[in-house]
Order: structure tokens, then sequence, then C-alpha cells
């Protein structure tokens, strides 16, 4: 006969999921001209570094990772996204593409890795060129 403690292991889940979304501002028709691409690499790396799978995004942007065994993991996003001979790029030069992500028994779902790019706004103060980024929020 099982125990309560051994019942409640055995209804723990051992396997869980990672999703997010990928979108770019585009900023042609005011603030809110996002675009979700499809076909966008995302890797998801073990604890160790090592590659457990590659997800693309679907239409809308969004990719997941189902069934994925409990336990630490690296989610990798790109370092740019080309669209239309445009190259979108994430909020600062401190973004870190790489986001850890733990799935346990009491956190089974991790789904708020949500990422966005946008276009470098370029110009020129007092002759030496300047780049800020307007518009990126990049958050896990």
């Amino acid at each position: 006969m099982k125990t309560e403690k051994q019942q409640s292991q055995s209804n723990q889940p051992t396997f869980g999921t990672i999703k997010g979304n990928i979108q770019i501002q585009r900023n042609l028709y005011g603030s809110d001209d996002v675009l979700s691409l499809c076909c966008l690499k995302v890797t998801l790396l073990d604890a160790n570094n090592q590659w457990v799978a590659e997800e693309c995004t679907d239409d809308n942007g969004d990719f997941a990772f189902l069934g994925t065994p409990m336990g630490s993991y690296t989610v990798i996003f790109p370092d740019s996204i080309v669209y239309q001979k445009q190259k979108f790029l994430p909020q600062n030069k401190a973004f870190h593409y790489e986001f850890p992500v733990d799935l346990t028994s009491e956190k089974p779902l991790v789904a708020n890795l949500h990422v966005h790019y946008s276009l470098p706004k370029s110009g020129v103060i007092q002759g030496y060129p300047m780049e800020s980024l307007v518009g990126v929020n990049a958050s896990a």
C-alpha cells in the first residue's frame, strides 16, 4: 500500500513547458507597429550548456519547448533580426541573449519569455557617430 508521501510524489509532473514570444517594433505607422515573424530560431541548452532542442517561432512569433524534463536550462534568442534588409536589435548593448530557466515540479510552466527588437536610431553629435536604441523592451 502506497503511503501518502509516495502518492503525492507520483502525482508531481516530470515534464514541463517553456514558451514565449519574439516581436519587432518597426515604428513605421506609430508606436504600436509591431510585427511577429515566423521561423526565428530559439535554442534550448541544458545546465551543462549542451544542446537540448531548437524551436522556430510560428506566424505569431510564439515558440514553445513542450515536454521538457524538469531541470535547469538556458534559452538562447537571436542577437539580431534582419527583416526587409533592416537589422533589428534588442534593447541595449547590455542585452543578454541567454535567459536561465528552471523547471520544477512546483513550477512546470515558464511562459513569460517575451523579447522585443527594434531598429537602431542613428545620428551624429559633434562629428561622432551616435547610436541609440528606441522603443525596445526585452524581458524574461
